[in-house]
């Protein structure tokens, strides 16, 4: 029986207070995620945080460290796509807007005015995201020529309204997007989308309605996976994460701080039947969030689905998930025929 393992990582910094490290925060923990996925000859798709590279490339010329971070981050890039993973850009616009402190070698992101893609002119738009496609290929072109770019997801999973993106699309051939979580909503001062009226579909073509699936459509949406967290499975892994913590110090490789969102009051989803991000009894489906308390779960849902989507953070990405990590793909491996190229998942 063959199951579709699709596994997706955002490679990026932490978005608010406090950057982190491009060692601690992507080099590293990508380097170990890697050692995994060869393990199993596992292919994966990486979306990389472009506008930061951008803002790093730029900063290269006064500052050694920039330099140095954005030579390491192009040889991993380049190291990826050699070994037969996909690298796409994630563009996160309120980089535009970081402030770089140099002693320490961090950002601070703390405004979010144009932390969404929509909240920027189409002007800013196309020179970000054209910039983006550019960087991406310098980086990868020498090593590989051919390599296309057609993929993208949208930082925050804030793709809507998809018009803001499509032009972008048909200007760079993105054919494929990997944004919607079906169900679920988030409106706040940085993230905003609404996929409450999303196709319950694992893939599904679409044309300009990100939400409304056109068969005959241009483009190809690949639907994160999410499932439900029951309040003793909630209880028993928070006691669990603790221990992990407290007693044996797994902690992830990050050193920065997120993003604190404020909830937007007043805007309601489409679906009275949507999930907000925020709601515990769901969630979606990650590496980070996978441990030994929730292995059985993720076991039945791909038992249960021949479609499972990993929406994943190397940042975030502690020894305890990996080794669990670890444990599903031996036990997917004996049992199923799977198969991880997302070209080969399109009905």
């Amino acid at each position: 029986m063959q199951k579709k393992l699709l596994i997706t990582f955002d490679y990026e910094l932490f978005l608010g207070a406090e950057s982190g490290s491009v060692d601690d925060c992507m080099i590293d923990p990508t380097r170990k995620i890697i050692g995994l996925l060869n393990k199993y000859g596992i292919h994966a798709v990486f979306f990389v945080d472009t506008v930061y590279l951008l803002r790093l490339k730029e900063m290269s010329s006064e500052f050694n460290r920039c330099r140095e971070d954005f030579e390491k981050v192009s040889k991993q890039l380049s190291d990826l796509v050699s070994m037969g993973h996909y690298v796409y850009p994630h563009l996160h616009p309120h980089w535009l807007d970081a402030k770089y402190f140099s002693e320490k070698n961090y950002w601070v992101l703390n405004n979010t005015a144009r932390y969404r893609f929509h909240n920027i002119s189409e002007t800013e738009r196309d020179e970000i995201f054209s910039n983006s496609i550019h960087l991406l290929n310098s980086i990868i072109h020498p090593k590989n020529s051919t390599y296309k770019i057609e993929g993208h997801r949208a930082g925050g999973w804030s793709i809507q309204p998809f018009t803001d993106f499509k032009s972008h699309y048909e200007k760079h051939n993105i054919t494929y997007d990997f944004s919607v979580m079906s169900g679920f909503y988030q409106f706040t001062d940085a993230q905003y989308f609404d996929f409450t009226n999303a196709p319950e579909k694992s893939v599904y073509r679409f044309s300009s309605d990100i939400c409304s699936e056109d068969p005959s459509g241009p483009f190809v949406q690949f639907g994160i996976s999410s499932h439900r967290i029951n309040a003793v499975t909630n209880f028993v892994n928070k006691i669990w994460l603790k221990y992990q913590y407290k007693i044996l110090k797994d902690h992830t490789f990050e050193n920065g701080i997120g993003q604190a969102a404020k909830e937007v009051n007043g805007t309601f989803p489409v679906s009275s039947n949507g999930r907000n991000l925020t709601n515990t009894e769901w969630e979606r489906i990650s590496i980070e969030l996978l441990t030994s308390v929730k292995l059985g779960k993720y076991l039945r849902f791909l038992e249960s689905s021949d479609y499972m989507h990993f929406i994943s953070h190397p940042k975030m990405i502690t020894n305890h998930n990996l080794s669990i990590f670890d444990k599903f793909l031996e036990k997917v491996f004996e049992k199923y025929s799977i198969e991880t190229d997302f070209h080969l998942m399109i009905p």
